[in-house]
């Protein structure tokens, strides 16, 4: 008996394809979300409300208990923290571990050379000029940003990639965290103040919620503005001080001392000190809008250059021979 030719494979498998799948598949969670930063303030405001209220009308103290001071000064900075390491990406080079040790000893360092350098000034001037706060308010700008720009210098030690953007995230990690050491500063002084009544629980929620208000336009976004500009004249990984920075500095500066001091300018003007601090305030917000939509722009058109550089252009298709 002859065998019989084996058959040809059939031209489909035996068995029917799997079914495809209608549900969509979810993509992972990453960390608390793109809102986490607002869960990070909300959950860290009611701590901070609950401890001065204890602290104030159960406990009776005088004083801010550390965990009051804390949750006052590092509530909103720390929700703007966790925003920017959520908007990293791998092309800034920049991880998160050097982002919050930017944000708490870039911040730290800050302050403590903004001091060393302020306290003899301050001393020397007061001793020997009538307009000795105007002069110091002044020159707060000049003095604060100078230590907050050498802060991120030393935050960007190592780091291979020295671009605008990746400026952006270290000097606004330095600035948050010089925002959130000197706001402790100011929540523990506002039980002295009197402009608010003579409530001390008054006084450490007003003062606290309206440096949470404009601090974030401040502290944060000049540092950015300027650690950009700076970062973007890098050349083979080396810091250059070219015209533009000068320029970015000298006028970053100047708006910082002048928020500092337009409550002092304007006593003169008005005649009362209380409506001169009110005006002075509304004033304070306007110019750390304006910062603020300045960054706005600034970065959205950063981006876009970016992302134009990243386009890959379409060539033409060729022609096939003897078309």
């Amino acid at each position: 008996m002859t065998d019989l030719p084996a058959s040809p494979p059939p031209p489909y498998p035996p068995y029917p394809p799997p079914p495809l799948s209608l549900v969509a598949v979810r993509a992972s969670r990453k960390w608390l979300g793109p809102r986490g930063g607002w869960w990070i303030f909300l959950g860290m405001t009611a701590f901070w409300l609950f401890n001065v209220l204890f602290d104030q009308l159960v406990d009776h103290n005088v004083g801010l208990s550390p965990n009051s001071l804390v949750l006052g000064g590092f509530g909103m900075t720390a929700a703007l923290i966790y925003t920017l390491a959520y908007r990293l990406k791998p092309s800034d080079g920049i991880s998160v571990v050097r982002l919050i040790l930017a944000f708490l000893f870039g911040g730290l360092l800050a302050t403590e050379l903004a001091v060393l350098i302020e306290a003899p000034l301050v001393d020397v001037v007061l001793r020997s000029n009538p307009n000795a706060e105007l002069i110091t308010r002044s020159l707060a700008g000049i003095i604060e940003e100078a230590c907050k720009i050498i802060a991120v210098v030393i935050a960007a030690r190592g780091l291979t990639t020295r671009t605008a953007r990746s400026g952006l995230f270290l000097g606004g990690a330095v600035g948050l965290g010089f925002a959130a050491f000197e706001d402790m500063k100011y929540a523990a002084a506002a039980l002295t103040d009197t402009l608010v009544g003579h409530s001390p629980l008054l006084s450490i929620i007003t003062t606290t919620f309206g440096r949470d208000l404009i601090g974030p336009l401040e502290h944060p976004v000049m540092t950015a503005l300027l650690a950009s500009v700076l970062f973007a004249a890098t050349r083979n990984g080396r810091f250059r001080i070219t015209w533009r920075v000068v320029i970015a500095y000298l006028a970053i500066a100047a708006v910082h001392g002048l928020i500092d001091a337009l409550p002092t300018l304007l006593v003169p003007v008005v005649g009362n000190q209380n409506v001169a601090n009110g005006l002075g305030a509304t004033l304070d917000i306007l110019i750390a809008l304006g910062s603020g939509v300045v960054w706005l722009v600034y970065s959205r058109r950063l981006n876009r250059r970016i992302l134009g550089a990243q386009t890959i252009p379409v060539l033409p298709s060729a022609e096939p021979p003897g078309a």
